[in-house]
């Protein structure tokens, strides 16, 4: 995908690049992002909970928006942030939706939508030169529950040019 129309992200993605203190990577990769309704009050839940979770209202290079109700037909058994990013992504064809939950990204797949993660922009971020190196950004990953199997890593720092 050379340039998505709109880029939207579930929470996880947000959360991630928050707690890795590379959330600036989103607006250097893609300058704009849009968030659900849902995606919101996860987060505004966790930080009321008292978690280190971004509070996407103060950025102003993200966007809340809501996807139209006809969009959120038939995707069903996710979690409410995960069902409104899917649901706004297949609104807007040709945009980009950020989940790292694996059943939803089978979801988006089956969608024909294009779906990325925190891995994917980090790879990015490799990419465009904005971070030296991932590996030891995936090993903090690790610390905060992400989890990524054996051959996926092996996969990624592969194509990021930093295996042995």
């Amino acid at each position: 995908m050379t340039h998505p129309v709109a880029v939207i992200s579930d929470t996880g993605p947000l959360s991630y690049l928050h707690r890795l203190e590379r959330l600036d990577v989103l607006q250097q990769l893609y300058r704009h992002l849009l968030v659900p309704p849902a995606v919101v009050a996860e987060l505004n839940t966790g930080l009321r909970l008292g978690r280190d979770l971004p509070d996407v209202t103060t950025l102003g290079w993200i966007e809340l928006r809501s996807p139209p109700a006809h969009a959120l037909q038939g995707i069903d058994g996710l979690g409410a942030g995960e069902t409104e990013g899917i649901a706004l992504s297949r609104s807007l064809p040709g945009s980009l939706v950020l989940l790292d939950d694996g059943y939803a990204r089978k979801i988006a797949a089956s969608l024909g939508l294009h779906i990325t993660g925190t891995v994917g922009v980090l790879l990015a971020a490799k990419e465009r030169g904005l971070v030296d190196r991932i590996g030891p950004e995936l090993e903090r990953l690790q610390t905060f529950g992400f989890r990524l199997a054996a051959p996926v890593w092996r996969a990624v720092l592969e194509r990021a040019g930093e295996t042995d």
